[in-house]
């Protein structure tokens, strides 16, 4: 051994380095100084909240380890709200929120009353005694379609004019929403086609999903048939179905592969098994798509500022997966063993370079779809945290979202502007950004109903808050039944159109007509808009011309149609007091 042996220290730290303690929830949020008293800290104590402390924490930290962990922390957190160069900036308001912008809000054993889906909310006490027969559960009436109604397969040649004309169709009514695949390199796919026939590969089977989708994509609305039925009969839908059919007996052999093409071939699948009502065989494609986006190098191409072509693709195609596969989870309760597992990405794709003009809007819409699901995301991490039922955290947390919601509306650019009067159809010719923003609203509706759905669950469920909180109880509750309004109003327009997100579509607006009812059963009718029967009435006649599609629309059709007759039962005879 060596002379020079390591001489100990001297300069030792003053602390005494002994086991940490572990702060209750609500010090760690405020970031204070916690005494750890039990059974309720000092702190708490003289907030007069519910103190919290978190089990089964072994944690052996001494205070230097403690504090360069909350460093870490802080630089995760500033990390994570770096916005790449070419995004726009978003306003002071987003970028100066800390904790609540955090995409590492703890996530905690979830409240079955705080699920924002339909299951959950038929779980209601205020449902258990008019809803008469126990419903099916979603999985069995999401079962396959019947393989002996698939139309049968005839020869996939085709001529020129018809490749361009599906393909015109598919850039139109799933591309312009999806930007994850280069046109140029999709003609050169038809080109090879027409020349040499469709093979057996990733690139014929990419092309035939395209055609399916251009197939079944309809440039408007259907509403002059009583239901959606007519179209499966329809010559557009046979086509589609042909191709699809020829599309899977490929998907077989991409399943060991991975790559972009791959990816992107499992992504189409999902959208037009979502496209065609099938949700649970579209949840499967899109986690298989994400499966193979697990394979990319995300050191090199999903990494920000990395902006050649191929990593440009690679990060939109993980980001649509992503998002696709998210809210189908979410509807569908499905990986419930293992917990919701909210985190996103921590930073935005960057778009291509050399965008054209008309490119542009293209690209404002889809980064501003990734934010608001961002933004989603947060709200939920935060709505299933324990600390979420106290009545100080829930009215300091909504009023923080409302502003970041507020901030995200003003960064867009003007013809994404959400504010600007429209009365146009999703798909108006005469306005074609219509559809951008009518999606954009969609997702807004979305983080409008998950910020208030504490107050308008506690509202249904009589918990009422204490004498200094109540007023804006009612004012957030209000809020809740408003938006439930607004969701219906401004589907509207979409309810006869097949796209995407029908289904989820069907399944948000079902959602809201139940908490308008459960509103109406609970005697809410201050908090109720006046409105509220001819917004259920819509959602019945949107329920109706899709019910012979899928089960679970029939199923639900049907559930709201009994829980309208009960409740006009209940109020008759109070009609002549």
């Amino acid at each position: 051994m060596s002379k020079r042996q390591r001489a100990a220290p001297t300069d030792r730290p003053s602390y005494p380095r002994k086991r940490a303690v572990q702060a209750c929830h609500t010090c760690r949020r405020k970031r204070i100084k916690c005494d750890n008293e039990h059974p309720a800290c000092g702190s708490c104590v003289q907030l007069g909240m519910e103190c919290i402390y978190r089990e089964n924490d072994k944690s052996t930290f001494d205070p230097a380890s403690i504090a360069i962990l909350h460093r870490l922390d802080t630089l995760e957190s500033l990390v994570r709200t770096v916005i790449p160069v070419g995004v726009p900036a978003q306003p002071s308001p987003v970028a100066t929120l800390n904790n609540l912008c955090s995409p590492a809000l703890e996530r905690t054993q979830s409240s079955a009353a705080y699920h924002l889906n339909i299951e959950s909310i038929l779980a209601w006490p205020v449902f258990q005694h008019r809803v008469l027969e126990p419903r099916p559960p979603l999985g069995a009436l999401l079962q396959s379609r019947d393989s002996a109604t698939e139309p049968p397969l005839r020869g996939l040649d085709f001529e020129t004019s018809s490749a361009r004309q599906l393909f015109h169709n598919f850039l139109t009514h799933v591309h312009t929403y999806n930007p994850v695949s280069e046109a140029e390199e999709i003609e050169k796919y038809i080109r090879d086609a027409l020349f040499d026939g469709f093979g057996w590969d990733a690139k014929s089977c990419l092309l035939l999903l395209i055609f399916a989708l251009g197939a079944i994509s309809s440039p408007g609305f259907d509403s002059a048939s009583a239901t959606s039925s007519a179209f499966l009969q329809s010559e557009e839908y046979a086509d589609a179905e042909r191709y699809f059919h020829a599309a899977q007996k490929r998907l077989g052999g991409l399943l060991c592969k991975d790559g972009l093409i791959e990816t992107q071939v499992f992504f189409y699948a999902g959208v037009y098994l979502m496209t065609t009502l099938r949700p649970l065989e579209a949840w499967r494609m899109f986690v298989q798509a994400l499966a193979c986006c697990e394979t990319f190098n995300s050191s090199h191409c999903l990494a920000a500022g990395h902006t050649d072509s191929g990593a440009t693709r690679q990060r939109s195609i993980y980001w649509t997966c992503f998002k696709s596969e998210l809210e189908l989870r979410l509807e569908l309760n499905v990986g419930r063993s293992h917990g919701l597992d909210l985190t996103y990405p921590a930073l935005f794709p960057s778009p291509p370079t050399g965008l054209k003009p008309e490119e542009e809007a293209v690209w404002y819409f889809y980064l501003a779809e990734i934010a608001l699901r961002r933004l989603g995301n947060r709200i939920l991490n935060h709505l299933y945290e324990e600390t979420t039922r106290d009545n100080e955290v829930q009215v300091e947390a909504t009023l923080n979202f409302e502003d970041q919601a507020n901030g995200l509306l003003t960064s867009l650019p003007a013809l994404l502007d959400l504010n600007a009067p429209s009365n146009q159809a999703p798909n108006d010719a005469s306005d074609q950004h219509a559809a951008l923003r009518f999606i954009l609203n969609g997702h807004l509706i979305d983080c409008y109903e998950m910020m208030y759905w504490p107050f308008v669950v506690d509202a249904i469920h009589e918990n009422h808050p204490t004498e200094e909180f109540h007023g804006l109880f009612a004012g957030f509750a209000r809020k809740g039944f408003d938006v439930c309004i607004r969701r219906i109003a401004q589907n509207e327009r979409g309810f006869f159109h097949r796209h995407h997100g029908t289904w989820l579509m069907l399944r948000s607006c079902t959602r809201s007509a139940l908490v308008l009812i459960a509103g109406a059963m609970q005697g809410l009718a201050a908090l109720l808009p006046a409105d509220w029967e001819r917004a259920v009435e819509k959602v019945l006649v949107l329920l109706r011309y899709w019910k012979d599609e899928a089960e679970d629309v029939a199923d639900r059709l049907e559930l709201l149609e009994g829980l309208m007759d009960a409740l006009a039962a209940e109020t008759q005879p109070g009609q002549g007091d």
